[in-house]
């Protein structure tokens, strides 16, 4: 009678330590997935910052161009609308142009950077495993 409390203890605690070992992976992908959208947030608003800075240059640089063009010409109407004309034609080809490639590429490159880090921690591990420190071969 006695060995069969023992068994069911033992059973009990297998069960118990199984269920842990997994909330404790769902917890570790949680964050890893956490980790990884908040540098690829991060990196985002990094780009689109310095595009924005990029763009407000380009705009001013514009306005420039559109001055320098109304004053040689001595109109300013026809100056603005000579330096608009590039505008107007590269975004007209952009809204007519598929972005199939455009989003192909982002879409891989953002793929490639989860699957490196992904790479990277189970390096990590498997390294933990055998006893050597992180970054050494």
């Amino acid at each position: 009678m006695s060995e069969q409390f023992t068994n069911n203890g033992k059973k009990s605690k297998i069960t118990s330590d199984i269920r842990e070992y997994v909330e404790k992976r769902v917890q570790l992908l949680t964050l890893t997935i956490t980790e990884q959208v908040a540098r690829i947030m991060a990196e985002s608003f990094q780009k689109v910052l310095g595009m924005f800075i990029l763009s407000f240059a380009l705009f001013f640089l514009w306005f420039a161009v559109g001055f320098l063009i109304a004053e040689l010409i001595g109109s300013f109407s026809a100056g603005f609308a000579i330096a608009s004309l590039p505008l107007f034609v590269v975004g007209f080809i952009f809204l007519k142009s598929k972005s199939k490639s455009i989003t192909e590429k982002v879409q891989a490159q953002l793929m490639a950077s989860i699957l490196d880090d992904i790479d990277f921690e189970k390096e990590a591990k498997q390294d933990k495993l055998e006893g050597k420190k992180i970054g050494q071969k």
